[in-house]
């Protein structure tokens, strides 16, 4: 199973443009994964026992230079932090791309606009248990996924409906399960 940064990572590759400074395509880039020097210290500050905050310490007092390995290993996953770890992108990523987003839903449709001419879709016909359509979905691209294995299907409908639902959907799915447990 791939992790959902690295689909994350694909989708966002696919759609950027390239433009004539690489390094700040590479600058912007390395923002939407949450791994610009303000992500990955906001990503260390999530994390609250001894050894994190000792290595927090250290990448603030070498300029943001302690091992790399050492402190990803000890942030937070992106994906943890929520919407707010972005928050601080934004300007520079409009910018530079010339869009006008403040989410990924909104800066997925945009730059499918620029190229497609609309929002991003994107078709999984082996999605296996999902986690690409799933990505895709949670970043604003139209999905559409299917596999043969019924299995596959199912957790693929799992992870659209149940997990990446929206909390009013979430909150419909929780009160069935209720009266299902109840009447059981």
């Amino acid at each position: 199973r791939k992790p959902l940064i690295l689909n994350k990572a694909c989708i966002l590759g696919c759609l950027l443009p390239a433009t004539a400074d690489p390094a700040r395509d590479l600058e912007i880039f390395e923002k939407l994964m949450g791994m610009d020097k303000s992500s990955l210290e906001r990503r260390l500050e999530a994390k609250k026992d001894k050894e994190k905050r000792f290595i927090l310490g250290q990448f603030r007092a070498t300029g943001h230079k302690a091992p790399y390995r050492k402190w990803v290993q000890l942030a937070s996953r992106a994906e943890e932090c929520g919407e707010e770890l972005f928050e601080h992108i934004w300007d520079t990523v409009n910018a530079h791309l010339k869009t006008e987003a403040h989410s990924f839903p909104e800066l997925i449709e945009q730059l499918g606009i620029m190229r497609f001419g609309r929002r991003p879709s994107l078709a999984d016909t082996f999605c296996g248990s999902g986690q690409i359509p799933f990505e895709a979905a949670r970043l604003g691209c139209e999905v559409y996924a299917s596999d043969i294995n019924p299995v596959a299907s199912m957790l693929t409908w799992g992870a659209l409906n149940v997990i990446g639902g929206s909390p009013a959907r979430q909150a419909e799915l929780e009160k069935q399960r209720r009266e299902i447990t109840a009447m059981v």
